[in-house]
């Protein structure tokens, strides 16, 4: 099976009651998902925001988690520790550090990424990055 980046825009529309689901999320679904190891903060961070606007309350949060959660996505550490790498790579291509870091992981991985993020999306494809959104 093939590996995968996910990144937290994407996994969030594929559960998101309010939101249009990815036309090849089963494409997607269907591979083996990675993602960089804040992956669960991202969520976590999401569910809040999404408590705090009143988007849904801590049920439906605790249950959105727990679709996430069976997407049983391998989370990665960072292949380099410098600080420098993750830095250039974000300012070159005008994205956060987190941001870049799913960049990074398929470079490194040599694989797709699936984003719903339009600066992922530019940064992946001037990087010769397949991506599917």
């Amino acid at each position: 099976m093939s590996q995968l980046v996910i990144d937290t825009s994407y996994a969030l529309a594929c559960v998101m009651p309010d939101e249009l689901r990815p036309a090849g999320m089963r494409e997607v679904l269907g591979k083996e998902l990675i993602a960089p190891f804040i992956w669960p903060l991202e969520v976590a961070s999401a569910m809040r925001n999404g408590i705090r606007r009143r988007r849904f309350d801590l049920a439906r949060a605790r249950g959105l988690c727990a679709h996430l959660a069976a997407l049983e996505v391998e989370l990665v550490t960072p292949r380099v520790n410098d600080p420098l790498r993750h830095l250039e790579l974000s300012t070159a291509h005008d994205l956060t550090p987190y941001d870049a870091l799913y960049v990074d992981l398929a470079l490194s991985r040599r694989c797709p990424m699936a984003t719903h993020d339009a600066r992922l999306v530019d940064a992946a494809r001037a990087l010769g990055i397949e991506v599917l959104n």
